[in-house]
């Protein structure tokens, strides 16, 4: 596509879903709803009626690595168990490797420790993050709320929103209550594994969550967390899993939420978890940095939704977004038996993960973000509305149609503060016949010069103080010059196609 650009150069709390544990929820929404509805914070939650949070643990004891300080009890209900006596070593080992790759291998921003934090109260020494082993299930002022949850990332001040804090889970059992019921439900992988500290799988439980929990932590920091970013939220920290715990593969008992959903707009019966795949392909294709540059772009316009995010990012790799969403559609089919048939094989696990459907009829309107494989009955593409991409791909003695849409629209990225973007072609006679842009109100003339000084074009305003420019030669990509008369300093005018 022929593309010209012209630059004028000058209290939130993420709640993650349990892991495949029995009765998992997504805390993220039940946060989202509690805090929408004052009211239910009020409402006493049967068996957790006049909890006392001092009553479930003693002593506090703390533990301190280079980044972290982690605070636990061995006395009560939130005690880590005494089957597990590597736990805490293990949790900072964890943390600090989860750490590495974020910062220096994904090129997160960075984190901001909570000054004070919620369940056992201390006040958390500068300079570290704060992290709480507990039983989440008896988590302060949120008894019985988030039982079945591995670990949870959040605000406990809420003026100070970006900085945060992760309490991760004591046991992996649930069922306490304030009533003196005892933990006694183990949680359980995605495989139906025992997580519980009486297996020999709880340190897998714990590394996959201080993966997850410590991206949340790096999120938070660059950007709110709210409606439009929260799918990409939990897909991306899942994604992390399995970049830094791939032995675990947990990520895998999401995927059936979406590779049976032909057609559905990303999110519409994932909360992200399962999308986990879409971070996979674009790590592999664009390298370990690409999710930073998304939340970046997350902190720079947010409310928008990750698929416009995406495109931003494309944009600025020169690529065109619907075509990299269509190469993942086409890449993603390659699953469960018929991954022996991919022509790239690009992840490790794809012959582990479920086989998408294919149906014999495609959808007469493809929604935004939404992917489709259809039998492939005859040489004529299938007839549809709004889909951006469709190819044909072979596969053993079948084949099928791919069809994939990203975008409600096709992207025009909007000019950033301080310049201006004429697309495609500025200098189209039959489109566009000149490029016109806005100037202070006491200019009234602007002279344009080629990168070794020699004067282009002296142009003044218009009634509405602007400037129209049809060049009598167009210019070669490059860099330009302009100010504005007679005593403008000159600034930097980029041209490029």
């Amino acid at each position: 596509m022929f593309r010209f650009l012209i630059f004028l150069a000058f209290a939130t709390v993420l709640f993650s879903q349990s892991f495949g544990a029995e009765g998992a929820r997504c805390g993220t929404l039940q946060f989202i709803d509690n805090s929408k509805n004052k009211m239910r914070k009020l409402l006493a939650k049967p068996g957790f009626e006049n909890c006392v949070p001092e009553n479930y643990y003693g002593r506090v004891d703390s533990a301190i690595t280079r980044h972290f300080i982690i605070y636990y009890t061995q006395q009560r209900a939130h005690a880590i168990s005494a089957k597990t006596p590597g736990y805490i070593d293990s949790l900072a080992k964890y943390l600090e490797q989860a750490y590495e790759l974020h910062k220096n291998t994904l090129g997160m921003n960075g984190i901001l420790g909570a000054r004070r934090t919620h369940n056992y109260q201390k006040t958390v020494p500068l300079g570290l993050y704060p992290v709480e082993v507990i039983d989440t299930g008896l988590l302060r002022y949120e008894e019985g709320e988030y039982a079945a949850t591995y670990g949870l990332t959040f605000s406990p001040n809420s003026r100070s929103p970006r900085a945060t804090q992760i309490a991760i889970e004591n046991d992996f059992y649930y069922g306490a209550d304030c009533q003196g019921g005892s933990s006694t439900k183990p949680f359980v992988s995605g495989k139906n594994e025992n997580y519980s500290a009486d297996s020999d799988k709880w340190h897998w439980a714990l590394k996959v969550t201080a993966f997850h929990e410590l991206y949340h932590s790096f999120q938070m920091a660059q950007a709110d967390i709210n409606d439009s970013n929260s799918l990409w939220a939990e897909a991306s920290a899942t994604g992390v899993e399995e970049i830094g715990a791939p032995e675990v593969n947990d990520y895998i008992s999401y995927l059936p939420n979406i590779f049976r959903c032909l057609g559905c707009s990303m999110g519409t019966n994932d909360k992200g978890y399962g999308h986990a795949v879409l971070y996979l392909f674009l790590y592999s294709e664009l390298g370990s940095r690409f999710d930073s540059a998304i939340w970046n772009y997350f902190s720079k316009y947010p409310g928008t939704n990750f698929p416009l995010q995406l495109a931003r990012l494309a944009d600025s790799l020169h690529m065109d977004a619907e075509d990299l969403f269509h190469k993942y559609a086409s890449h993603i089919f390659y699953s469960g038996a018929r991954a022996k048939f991919s022509p790239s094989f690009w992840n490790d696990d794809m012959p582990e993960w479920p086989e998408w459907r294919i149906k014999r009829n495609a959808l007469s309107v493809l929604p935004a973000a939404a992917i489709d494989f259809v039998i492939k009955t005859s040489e004529d593409a299938p007839r549809t509305d709004s889909v951006a991409r469709i190819s044909f791909m072979s596969y053993g003695d079948s084949s099928v149609w791919v069809l994939s849409r990203l975008l409600e629209k096709e992207f025009v990225a909007p000019p950033p503060k301080g310049e201006l973007i004429a697309y495609p072609n500025p200098w189209n006679p039959k489109r566009y016949p000149a490029v016109r842009f806005k100037v202070p109100e006491n200019v009234n003339k602007v002279e344009i010069r080629s990168a070794n000084g020699a004067l282009l074009e002296r142009i003044r305003s218009d009634s509405e103080n602007s400037f129209i420019w049809q060049p009598q030669k167009i210019p070669a990509p490059g860099i330009l010059y302009y100010r504005s008369l007679p005593y403008g300093k000159n600034k930097v005018l980029i041209v490029e196609y």
